[in-house]
């Protein structure tokens, strides 16, 4: 396949995506998305109804937008869930699998899709957007029976391991993080004023915080890990959001409590002991 036709395939499943996941599809978004004219964009909407999908979308002029018939179903994508992810995350994607092979000597294992619904995601966007409050039914480890819940969502975040909106709950009055997978249901739009993204100080306080070598390694085996995660100095920097600490921690897998650092086969690189001070009302505290 040519690269002009593999780009042109590209765009033709995006539209795709953007529909079933957001529930709307906006000639500019996908020209933006791509950096394409907008006439190429609508050439390729009017491809893909014509020649792919025929009449799967209609023009709504209510929200100046094309959005979904009812009964709509794919036929270039699989709705993963990480279809949309890495699309919005502006990655190239290709179809959905356990596995991902880009090549006969390159393969990238692919998550479990963990049951997320375009029903949910079409509503929490459109709060994020819109800065508007949804009524939900959710269940936590926590308390495990679907119950209601009134929050304002503002972002949508991956941590590689899986799907959460940051969102204000009006029931805790706290900023928390909901699991999409864990929402039963579809959120209901509700007249609940929501607060700015501004006041959301976790979200918004960037931090430092540094990566070392387990210090119970042998110092041959710290050279080892600090050439395998580049690190400089002996340490790994990583700016980020606070309210994202304990995601980023858990996704390079690095110890945090005294019984993960004696677990040196496990946890090869640990947080340095001054940022864990630093961090021990929030990691331990139970605030998320």
């Amino acid at each position: 396949m040519s690269k002009k036709n593999y780009a042109g395939l590209q765009r033709l499943k995006a539209i795709e995506v953007l529909a079933y996941w957001e529930g709307r599809l906006i000639t500019n978004q996908l020209a933006n998305l791509f950096g394409i004219s907008r006439q190429r964009a609508s050439a390729d909407i009017k491809n893909y109804l014509e020649n792919h999908n025929p009449n799967a979308l209609k023009h709504d002029p209510r929200v100046k937008a094309y959005v979904p018939i009812e009964g709509f179903s794919l036929v270039l994508t699989t709705g993963h869930i990480n279809e949309y992810m890495d699309l919005i995350a502006g990655l190239s994607c290709e179809k959905m699998a356990l596995a991902i092979e880009t090549d006969v000597n390159v393969v990238g294992l692919q998550l479990p899709n963990r049951s997320v619904r375009p029903e949910v995601t079409r509503k929490v966007v459109n709060a994020c957007r819109n800065r508007t409050s949804l009524k939900i039914r959710y269940a936590s480890m926590g308390n495990p029976a679907p119950h209601d819940r009134i929050i304002s969502p503002h972002t949508i975040v991956s941590t590689g391991f899986r799907w959460h909106v940051r969102a204000y709950c009006h029931t805790r009055q706290s900023y928390r993080d909901f699991i999409l997978s864990r929402i039963n249901g579809i959120p209901l739009t509700v007249d609940v004023v929501a607060p700015s993204i501004k006041e959301d100080n976790d979200w918004n306080e960037m931090i430092a915080i540094n990566i070392i070598p387990n210090t119970l390694l042998s110092d041959a085996h710290k050279k080892l890990i600090e050439k395998d995660y580049g690190m400089s100095d002996g340490r790994l920097q990583l700016n980020i959001r606070k309210a994202l600490a304990h995601y980023s921690l858990q996704r390079y897998q690095a110890a945090i409590t005294e019984d993960d650092i004696r677990n040196v086969q496990q946890y090869p690189i640990q947080l340095e002991q001054t940022d864990r001070e630093k961090l021990n009302p929030y990691l331990f505290g139970g605030k998320k």
